[in-house]
């Protein structure tokens, strides 16, 4: 008599359903720490050939315009940190207290090869703003300066990694 090869029966609904849901947290759990170790700034970030000082930077403030990475005004002193590919928005108001009319020189970038003036477009600033956009071009450091006529000066760093 021949016996019949016997097949286990299949795990019940609740194992499937609970490795599947396994299997989906574990993706998801994965994807969210490698994304959050790729977005966190460095602790010791790159520095452009002419620098061989280490510069640690601080995370940008919100972004006021879409597409930005964050957003700097004349209120910010020190280092920053940026990735290369975004933008990073630079709004610097007349000082307080100053004739109606004054404003900020336009804002320069110590190298432009890391750190680009991009076109604001259409964008119209308020009374006694000065605008600038900048995109990270190449890892590095570059030094976004402006001046106002009284001899006011603004000077950030930004550290593209």
């Amino acid at each position: 008599m021949a016996t019949a090869r016997r097949t286990p029966p299949p795990p019940p609904r609740h194992f499937a359903a609970g490795l599947s849901a396994a299997l989906v947290a574990t993706a998801l759990l994965t994807g969210c720490t490698s994304a959050a170790a790729t977005s966190a700034p460095p602790s010791a970030p790159p520095t452009s050939s002419s620098t061989a000082v280490a510069v640690r930077c601080h995370q940008l403030h919100p972004a006021t315009l879409p597409r930005s990475a964050g957003s700097l005004t004349q209120a910010d002193s020190g280092a920053f940190c940026l990735r290369v590919g975004q933008r990073v928005d630079v709004f610097l108001a007349a000082p307080e207290g100053a004739v109606q009319g004054t404003h900020w020189r336009a804002i320069g970038s110590s190298s432009p090869e890391v750190l680009a003036p991009v076109g604001t477009g259409v964008m119209t600033a308020p009374l006694g703003v000065t605008p600038g956009l900048f995109v990270a071009r190449s890892p590095g450091a570059s030094t976004l300066t402006s001046t106002c006529p009284d001899g006011t000066s603004w000077r950030v760093t930004l550290v593209v990694s």
